[in-house]
């Protein structure tokens, strides 16, 4: 986790957008956000202005550049995620089991994916979640569960589960291979997020990601996944980029 990251106007911008997007009143619970049974609170929203303007923050991309030891970076077309505190009539929820969102045994490069806290954010209200131990170790894991190891779900107890709290602003980042889930809201305050994540550059599919600006269109593994209201299109012109955005889509070159 890394604090102080995105300054407070670009997390209160996303926030406006998300309660807009969905028509959430904080002041009435009735609207407030309990469609997954997940608790996850996924918000179909990848294109608001709002969203553009967190992902081309200077200090967002420098932490990834230094991870990946270059500048030569893409940013993501991810969504957010409003998670309301649990209520009376959510008591059949469930916390998404621990899991990967790649396969351990075969996938072997670095990858890394994360999420900006809008809010300060405790561990029990729907913090980030992850298991450092397997990670550790990942190697021996793989070995001891060749045979009955499953590809997205370890062998792993609640015990072994790490909630990372973290003030507002800050980006939680981490390898492809942690296993990991988000936890769900035990505490009366919501928490929003925006998933955004940068990778290195990669020129056959450039074309794709700037049409995916240009024409505001949903990535493939959104379109894919089964979220209320996750296909619809966004209207409008494409959003502004900044000298920085235009290089993180693809449209100009590092």
């Amino acid at each position: 986790m890394v604090p102080g990251v995105v300054p407070d106007d670009l997390c209160d911008a996303v926030i406006k957008a998300i309660l807009e997007y969905s028509s959430i009143d904080m002041d009435d619970e009735s609207t407030w956000c309990y469609r997954d049974v997940d608790g996850h609170g996924i918000i179909p929203l990848h294109h608001d202005q709002a969203l553009w303007d967190l992902r081309q923050c200077p200090a967002l991309h420098q932490v990834f550049s230094d991870l990946y030891e270059t500048d030569d970076l893409w940013v993501s077309n991810d969504r957010v995620s409003c998670k309301s505190p649990t209520a009376e009539q959510s008591k059949d929820w469930h916390r998404e089991r621990i899991h990967w969102d790649c396969d351990p045994w075969t996938y072997d490069q670095l990858g890394m994916q994360g999420l900006v806290y809008l809010t300060d954010t405790d561990k029990d209200q729907g913090a980030f979640s992850c298991v450092p131990s397997i990670f550790k170790n990942l190697k021996r894991y793989l070995v001891e569960h060749e045979t009955d190891g499953h590809w997205r779900y370890p062998n792993v107890g609640d015990e072994d589960l790490v909630r990372v709290a973290g003030p507002k602003g800050s980006l939680v980042i981490f390898d492809r291979l942690m296993p990991h889930t988000s936890d769900l809201n035990h505490s009366d305050q919501h928490r929003f997020v925006q998933y955004v994540t940068m990778g290195p550059a990669v020129e056959k599919l450039r074309k794709q990601v700037v049409r995916e600006w240009r024409e505001k269109l949903l990535p493939d593994w959104a379109l894919s996944q089964a979220i209320s209201g996750g296909k619809v299109k966004e209207e409008g012109p494409p959003p502004e980029l900044t000298d920085l955005g235009r290089k993180l889509v693809g449209l100009d070159r590092w």
